[in-house]
């Protein structure tokens, strides 16, 4: 990346959980530690921070709540079972070469009139013992909705909604600062060792981002020399996801090792210190 020319790293799947279906038929498996990881390393290399995180809260008429779509995340409303509470479905004829398997590749709504179904099930489904019938020939192996024939599909008001790990992630201002800056992007201090990033920024002050990519916690430091800084610099410290002042830092951050979790991240802004003389 370069001034007004930057690195495009795709979409962010920010608190998606298992509604972040893809193309190649896998459902998301990250946490909330690489959800931040993600959105740390979108930011210090310059990327768009495109979301594809589903931003609505539906209801429909009768009083059945939809968040995201209908689409499951975890801590939301989501039968995932053929048979949800009020709900039966059973499948009449396969359309598909996929697999259309009761409770995971498709399912029913309790009191919506509606089913679901993905991983690439396509099929006829009757609902309810036989009250309904469902086509549902949809492509692809996300996940998609389905009405049945003879039933009109209810009015549905949405309104905005995001939980509160995508808030905190999402709205943190001090982190869109790093990407929003017109700097060239971040990139690692030490060719070949992608645990330590920094990026210089237009005031002066450099982001840090400490990246564990292990599956263990791993025990982490920023030498100032390889921000290009003297190794007698002082500077002041910011947690930008603790929004926390850690102090004043000479020579390197920490003064021995800060340890960072599995799959994670901690991202530092550093401002030089002049000393003033009196």
């Amino acid at each position: 990346g370069k001034p007004y020319g930057w690195n495009d790293m795709d979409m962010l799947e920010t608190g998606n959980y298992d509604q972040a279906a893809h193309a190649n038929g896998k459902m998301s498996n990250m946490t909330e530690t690489e959800y931040r990881t993600e959105f740390s390393m979108w930011a210090i290399s310059a990327s768009p921070l495109v979301v594809t995180t589903p931003l609505m809260n539906c209801s429909a008429a009768d009083g059945k709540v939809f968040r995201n779509g209908g689409q499951g995340a975890r801590g939301l409303k989501h039968p995932s079972m053929a048979d949800a509470g009020g709900c039966h479905v059973v499948k009449s004829e396969q359309l598909s070469t996929s697999p259309c398997l009761p409770g995971v590749s498709y399912g029913c709504f309790d009191t919506n009139q509606s089913m679901w179904t993905s991983l690439g099930c396509r099929a006829y489904f009757v609902l309810d013992g036989g009250d309904r019938s469902i086509l549902c020939d949809n492509e692809g192996y996300g996940r998609h909705v389905c009405d049945p024939e003879d039933e009109p599909v209810p009015e549905v008001k949405c309104s905005a909604w995001m939980s509160d790990l995508q808030k905190e992630i999402l709205l943190n201002q001090e982190i869109i600062a790093i990407n929003q800056d017109v700097t060239p992007q971040g990139r690692p201090v030490k060719d070949g060792d992608l645990s330590v990033w920094a990026r210089h920024l237009s005031d002066g002050s450099v982001a840090v981002a400490l990246y564990n990519a292990d599956d263990k916690d791993q025990d982490m430091s920023v030498s100032f020399e390889s921000l290009g800084w003297d190794k007698t610099q002082q500077a002041a410290v910011r947690d930008l996801w603790q929004h926390k002042d850690m102090g004043v830092a000479t020579g390197q951050y920490p003064e021995k090792t800060v340890t960072v979790e599995a799959h994670g991240t901690v991202m530092l802004r550093l401002t030089k210190q002049t000393e003033v003389v009196v």
